[in-house]
């Protein structure tokens, strides 16, 4: 494994975090990856993991390009939660240790211990309190550090109510161009990075969905400072959020989201792939004080 892959999980240890979600821009990123790089490693250094993923995620082949998909690999003694029908197919042999309150298509979601080191298709849970249920059994099992798979599309399972800390999986493949892509990788870290309202204007509270026809609806004042639930209850796309900004209306969190590390994936399906180091410096410049790490090129910013 490379060094970066260990710098990352040293750096998810050292964080102090029990949650960390690994969460992607879209499909084929590279947040699968990087998760399995860190099972890796944190195997090797003894840290006592657990995993599981907001949906499903490690199939063999991609439904949409038919290209072959990283597969979740996991180490004797790390812990995972899927659906009992993901578990008979896995490669690699598990002890059961329970079972959740909840169910999805492919069965019932279980809390499983493996017994030797193999790949397997994660299936778990479908929503925040789910998710945030199934990694609080990993923890009771004895997970120290437990790690949470999914997209930017399902995010509420990255949110500070589940997951303690975040790494985001910024890579070509989230826009048609190299501009795009970064575009996105810049809009949804403007959204993590959101802090509390200062103390000294004026703050209106939004319960649920900060949506654009909420804004219409509410029309904020110049100076006024919208505050919601957490960044994955805004669902404002980047123009919507730069015309809030030129009007003088801020965003703010009631619960921020921790940004702990933000990993690079050069290549897109389809498509020449660029320069891993050209792509992890104009990542790096995007995100200076978040460490950007590319596991497979083995990079790392400072």
């Amino acid at each position: 494994m490379t060094t970066a892959a260990r710098a990352l999980a040293g750096l998810l240890v050292r964080s102090g975090a029990r949650r960390v979600a690994f969460l992607g821009l879209a499909k084929n990123v590279g947040k699968t990856t990087a998760l399995v790089a860190v099972l890796e490693e944190l195997h090797r250094s003894g840290v006592p993991a657990g995993v599981t993923s907001a949906g499903r995620d490690g199939e063999i082949f991609d439904a949409i390009t038919g290209e072959p998909k990283p597969r979740f690999r996991l180490h004797r003694g790390q812990l995972l939660a899927s659906a009992a029908s993901t578990l008979a197919a896995a490669s690699f042999a598990s002890t059961r240790i329970g079972a959740l309150p909840f169910s999805t298509r492919f069965g019932p979601i279980e809390i499983r211990r493996a017994d030797g080191a193999g790949e397997i298709e994660m299936i778990g849970p479908s929503t925040a309190s789910q998710t945030a249920a199934a990694a609080a059994a990993l923890e009771e099992a004895g997970a120290r550090l437990v790690l949470l798979d999914g997209a930017i599309g399902r995010r509420a399972f990255a949110c500070a109510r589940v997951a303690d800390a975040i790494v985001l999986a910024a890579g070509l493949a989230a826009g048609p161009t190299l501009e795009a892509a970064l575009g996105a990788a810049r809009s949804a870290g403007g959204l993590l990075r959101l802090g509390p309202p200062a103390t000294d204007g004026e703050v209106r509270r939004v319960e649920g969905a900060l949506t654009g026809a909420w804004l219409r609806a509410a029309d904020p004042r110049p100076g006024e400072t919208l505050e919601a639930e957490d960044f994955a209850s805004i669902f404002l796309d980047p123009a919507e959020r730069a015309a809030l900004a030129e009007r003088g209306v801020a965003l703010s969190v009631r619960h921020p989201a921790r940004l702990l590390a933000v990993v690079a994936n050069p290549t897109a399906p389809a498509r020449p792939p660029l320069s891993p180091g050209r792509f992890h410096e104009l990542l790096a410049r995007e995100f200076e004080d978040t460490p950007v790490f590319d596991v497979v090129a083995d990079l790392q910013s400072a």
